[in-house]
């Protein structure tokens, strides 16, 4: 599928290959306002389904732009795509890129002249509003009451719930893991409730949103959180644990990250903390997890004690691994609210990642830097 009509003012970027399904598909009458020609190859979808029509070698040989999810198995060198000038990812996540021998053989080459970018700060609004929807959930115990309301047909008393146990929003104190574009939208919106809210960052401190961000969306400066918290010495870390009412990881799945909240983090958390994990699966030791959200609290110990391995609730929109098996005991823990990776499904995500693919196709042709470019694996156990 291709098009006749381009803007002559990015001469740089003249053909897009797009690899991944659209939906609808007048998305791509978008495109070419930026590009001469459009190529449509959906090998990429999400239900897994391939298009009849498979790109041909002349089509990877003519692209100046790539929009995919992953670098297709066909290309194994750069010298398959002598004019690629930009490889934009459509997700936030560039871990099954860069894990691609095309990948490391153009890094190996000096770059080969294609700037690597992410669609990273499209999805804020969709995520952060699952956080903290999912979250009143389980303060107000929505979850609990939808289950006997639909499994047992019956009307709950309040003392199943805990009587006059709910506690508002805007008294929790909320701490964002990895203060990104998520990260800093999850913030304001709680911020916005009158919760405090505490960051923990590389190095503790402020700095500026990065990237492209969503307009009125976000901390462009990073002034929302009350305190910053660094990820060293060790201690800071666990002190930023033992001091949240909620716990927000919006960590990136790298070697890292692996597991890096386990034992010592759900230890140092509230005895009724809520753990929301909408980052990676793979950064949560889920053995871990299940444990503490399995403990009781002993008799005469605290309800917010510190120190017991015990938690109150989580809200898990990722697992290890994912598809979770059915046997999983995550189903079944009635302080779970767990959905299947589905938080970020925007019903504007392919709008908006068309719109970084053009945006950085203009900057390109101008000779300017792209936005969300990224050079290596990310760095920092917990975030920014």
């Amino acid at each position: 599928m291709a098009a006749t009509t381009h803007n002559d003012a990015f001469p740089a970027m003249e053909t897009v290959l797009v690899l991944h399904s659209l939906a609808p598909l007048s998305l791509l009458d978008d495109l070419r306002s930026t590009f001469r020609t459009v190529k449509y190859h959906p090998i990429q979808t999400r239900d897994g389904s391939i298009s009849p029509t498979q790109p041909t070698a002349e089509d990877y040989a003519t692209a100046d732009a790539i929009f995919a999810f992953a670098v297709p198995d066909e290309l194994q060198s750069p010298a398959q795509t002598p004019r690629l000038k930009l490889f934009q990812v459509c997700s936030s996540g560039y871990s099954q890129v860069e894990q691609h021998s095309f990948y490391k053989a153009a890094k190996e080459a000096g770059g080969a002249g294609i700037a690597w970018t992410n669609c990273a700060g499209i999805q804020t609004t969709t995520i952060a509003e699952h956080v903290i929807g999912t979250v009143i959930m389980l303060l107000h115990k929505i979850h609990f009451l939808y289950w006997a309301q639909r499994a047992e047909q019956r009307w709950v008393s309040p003392r199943e719930i805990g009587g006059f146990n709910i506690q508002d929003v805007g008294s929790l104190k909320v701490g964002v893991i990895g203060y990104g574009h998520i990260g800093r939208e999850v913030a304001r919106l709680f911020h916005a409730f009158g919760s405090t809210v505490y960051a923990l960052t590389r190095d503790g401190a402020p700095t500026p949103e990065k990237g492209y961000t969503l307009p009125g969306t976000g901390d462009p400066s990073g002034s929302l959180p009350t305190k910053y918290y660094a990820t060293s010495p060790y201690s800071s870390i666990l002190s930023f644990f033992s001091a949240c009412d909620v716990v927000v990881n919006v960590l990136p799945d790298t070697p890292r990250t692996h597991r890096t909240i386990s034992t010592d983090e759900f230890k140092a958390m509230k005895g009724n903390a809520i753990y929301v994990n909408i980052g990676r699966g793979r950064t949560t030791d889920q053995e871990v997890l299940v444990e503490a959200l399995r403990a009781k609290k002993e008799e005469g110990e605290a309800e917010d004690a510190t120190g017991t391995l015990r938690i109150g609730a989580a809200s898990l929109d990722v697992t290890d691994p994912e598809p979770l098996p059915s046997s999983h005991p995550l189903y079944t823990l009635p302080t779970v609210i767990l959905t299947p990776h589905v938080s970020g499904l925007s019903k504007d995500y392919w709008r908006r990642a068309l719109n970084v693919l053009k945006l950085n196709a203009e900057k390109l042709g101008r000779g300017v830097e792209a936005v969300n470019v990224w050079s290596g694996a990310q760095e920092g156990v917990m975030g920014q």
